[in-house]
């Protein structure tokens, strides 16, 4: 069983799976966090399946999973229900910005008040899914692409509601003259490698058309915003582990504009990247999944 949020032992507010991931990652929850029920008046044990895998894809995703469904208080909705219908869940919201002290290990509980006959209501508030890292979107991405709901699926991102359908754009022979003032979450296979400064260097494998010319965009990540990014452990797990092993080979998301000079010799794209939130790197067997969820139906 899947559970969507818990508590981590001896704190007091739920946290989802993805912020427990991200706090695992940015070394705030130490190297085995335990976690309980945020179920009224529970306290089972319950396991972040996951949490210490750099990758992600459609079945590596953090999620919180119970030990045995008998350790769940009588009183739990998250197991047990109350025989209410399920609450439509909004638009999936992706936060440009972080909001100050976002990265800091969850607060001690203060002691626990009786809890009043009928329960808490966190549980079954309607609350839309909160995101920070692009790479959250990616997940998401790719389950609404495998349920063939795209064009359905709502998102805010930059303040403006959309369909995962129309965020998510592949450069492949695109016009950049016609997107210079489109920021999407633009994707594609790429080559990553390391820089002598300890930094990255993507370029993708395939390109842009502009007039008769081919461009393929390029991405730099410095050594400089990686070190100051909080989940740099993660991010750095992530790309050594595809250089080390599929030779930087790579596909490549980025929430951003493709940006061209005005006045070069030579026309290039590029993607300027000013928060490492804003892209997300996955192995090339991602490739497979997204074969295997393509909208196009084979002749």
């Amino acid at each position: 069983m899947s559970i969507d949020e818990a508590r981590l032992t001896g704190t007091e507010d739920p946290l989802s799976a993805e912020r427990a991931y991200e706090l695992y990652w940015a070394e705030l929850l130490g190297d085995a966090p335990r976690f309980t029920c945020a179920g009224t008046g529970c306290s089972a044990p319950l396991t972040c399946a996951c949490l210490t895998k750099p990758e992600q894809t459609l079945l590596i995703r953090p999620y919180f999973r119970s030990h045995r469904l008998d350790d769940h208080a009588p009183t739990c909705e998250v197991v047990h229900g109350r025989g209410e219908a399920k609450p439509a869940r909004g638009a999936d919201v992706f936060e440009a910005e972080r909001p100050a002290g976002h990265f800091r290990a969850p607060a001690a509980a203060p002691a626990r008040r009786a809890t009043p006959a009928g329960g808490g209501t966190h549980a079954t508030r309607p609350r839309p899914s909160h995101y920070y890292r692009l790479s959250s979107l990616v997940q998401k991405f790719l389950e609404h692409r495998r349920d063939k709901d795209l064009a359905e699926a709502p998102v805010t991102i930059g303040g403006e509601t959309t369909t995962y359908e129309a965020l998510f754009r592949n450069v492949y022979r695109q016009k950049v003259a016609d997107h210079l003032q489109t920021r999407a979450v633009w994707w594609g296979t790429a080559s990553l490698r390391a820089t002598k400064d300890g930094g990255y260097y993507l370029r993708f494998t395939r390109p842009f058309r502009h007039g008769d010319e081919l461009l393929k965009p390029t991405i730099t990540l410095t050594a400089k915003d990686v070190d100051a990014y909080p989940v740099r452990k993660l991010l750095r797990a992530r790309l050594d582990k595809l250089i080390a092993e599929h030779e930087g080979y790579c596909v490549v998301f980025a929430w951003a504009k493709p940006w061209m000079p005005k006045d070069a010799e030579k026309p290039f794209v590029r993607f300027y990247i000013d928060n490492l939130d804003h892209i997300d790197v996955r192995s090339p067997e991602i490739l497979e999944e997204l074969k295997n969820t393509s909208r196009i139906t084979p002749a």
